[in-house]
């Protein structure tokens, strides 16, 4: 009876058990159904290839690019340049260096050209890395005059620190009329183009002017250069707007900017200039230098702050009565060339003003000549100045033609007058004279002698 039980029990369980499996396997097909029926829209292929006629076409198309995207990455077009001038895509080429402009042109401006190496040390020499030719733009170069040609060579060996090695300063002092604006112009374009290592030496310039200069700035920096710069000129407005563009200005970065040059007045650089040291500047053009010939005012100490390394200043009047103020000068734009100014003031001041003096001897004399040309020496390193005698060369022959007129009556009459009122200016000048008075007091002297000789006769 037990075992009978025990089957019976047996029985009783496997049939729940299969109606159990059976429930839920029920239950799994339905849900799989509506999985399969309910498929989410973002897993469902948009269309379907076959039902359009144009499917043999697609499956092409998808084969092409599975092809292209299965192979290595390759320059689409090798040396390709699109419109903008940008660069194509893919490893860059290494091959030899060139300068940007042609350095064997006609009437070419070469201010660097690299030494010439031997075909055994050109093999062995790192391609790229040899220096090239700095040339400048022939757009400038043409229109540029001889002295102009020599100023732009002598601006570029001197902030560059080839003329004076560890200084990249210099004093251009040229008299009115021989374009020192064009000349600083074409050394501020080379600079922010070309180098010698084949790249621009500087990305930002900031050219400080009086505030009736910084429009003529703009103008002649357009009329030269045209379309090919964008400066930015700030010659007025608010606070916040000054400093919103002065920000823009100096937080360029890259080898090419938007706005590489700054066109500004003295006044309003030193109201801002806690903006200007923020960055680095490639380059400062003080024009009117003789501004700066006082080293405590506060437009010099916020210009010579700046975080620039080379350094113009363009004056037609850089010599000052006080050799200090003379220092101050070619301090900004070189420091430490002179010393400090109590090392220049004992080194060249006082020699020279002692052997100056009314009473100096000899050897005071001899002393003050040499040390004046000591530091004549030393400062026509980094200063050039020509005068306006070189213009004969481009002016035509003066010719001084005098022709007689006759006046009438009415026109000789003012003639008249004039020159007697001439006469009576000189008579007041001879009144008024030194000599006169020693005439007059001689002349009382003399009847005073006569008066005493009658009164003790």
């Amino acid at each position: 009876a037990f075992h009978d039980f025990t089957l019976c029990l047996s029985r009783l369980t496997k049939s729940v058990t299969d109606c159990l499996n059976f429930s839920f396997q029920e239950k799994r097909r339905k849900v799989d159904g509506m999985r399969e029926s309910h498929i989410s829209p973002y897993r469902k292929p948009l269309t379907q290839l076959n039902n359009w006629p144009g499917c043999m076409e697609a499956d092409r198309h998808e084969s092409f690019i599975r092809s292209i995207l299965s192979k290595p990455f390759k320059i689409p077009i090798p040396n390709y340049t699109g419109s903008l001038g940008s660069k194509a895509l893919g490893l860059k080429h290494a091959g030899v260096r060139k300068s940007l402009h042609d350095p064997f042109a006609e009437d070419a401006l070469v201010l660097y050209e690299p030494p010439t190496l031997s075909a055994h040390d050109l093999i062995k020499a790192d391609k790229e890395k040899l220096p090239v030719h700095v040339v400048v733009d022939p757009v400038l170069g043409k229109v540029l005059r001889p002295h102009q040609r020599e100023g732009v060579k002598f601006l570029w060996d001197c902030v560059t620190g080839r003329r004076i090695p560890g200084s990249y300063g210099c004093i251009m002092a040229d008299e009115m009329g021989l374009g020192k604006t064009l000349q600083c112009i074409t050394l501020m374009w080379t600079l922010l183009r070309q180098s010698l290592n084949a790249k621009p030496e500087i990305n930002k310039a900031i050219v400080v002017s009086p505030s009736s200069l910084v429009r003529n700035w703009y103008n002649e920096v357009g009329k030269w250069l045209g379309g090919r710069i964008s400066p930015v000129a700030i010659d007025g407005g608010s606070k916040e707007d000054i400093d919103k563009q002065l920000v823009n200005f100096i937080s360029q970065h890259g080898l090419k900017v938007a706005t590489p040059i700054l066109i500004i007045s003295y006044e309003t650089f030193r109201l801002h200039a806690d903006v200007l040291h923020r960055g680095k500047v490639g380059l400062v053009i003080c024009d009117e230098g003789h501004r700066l010939k006082n080293a405590d005012n506060q437009t010099y100490q916020a210009l010579h702050s700046m975080n620039a390394q080379r350094r113009v200043l363009i004056s037609g009047t850089p010599i000052q009565n006080d050799l200090l103020e003379y220092f101050s000068l070619v301090h900004f734009v070189n420091a430490g060339i002179l010393g400090t100014a109590q090392e220049f003031k004992k080194r060249f001041e006082l020699p020279i003003l002692k052997g100056r003096d009314a009473d100096a001897s000899n050897r005071d004399r001899e002393e003050g000549e040499e040390k004046l040309k000591e530091l004549i020496s030393i400062v026509n390193r980094c200063l050039i100045r020509r005068t306006s005698d070189i213009l004969s060369k481009y002016l035509p022959v003066k010719i001084e033609q005098v022709p007689p007129t006759i006046n009438n009556q009415l026109q000789s009459t003012p003639v008249t007058g004039t020159g007697e009122l001439k006469s009576l200016k000189s008579l007041k000048k001879l009144a008024q004279s030194s000599l006169m008075e020693f005439y007059l007091d001689s002349q009382r002297f003399k009847s005073q002698i006569c008066l005493g000789q009658r009164f003790y006769n």
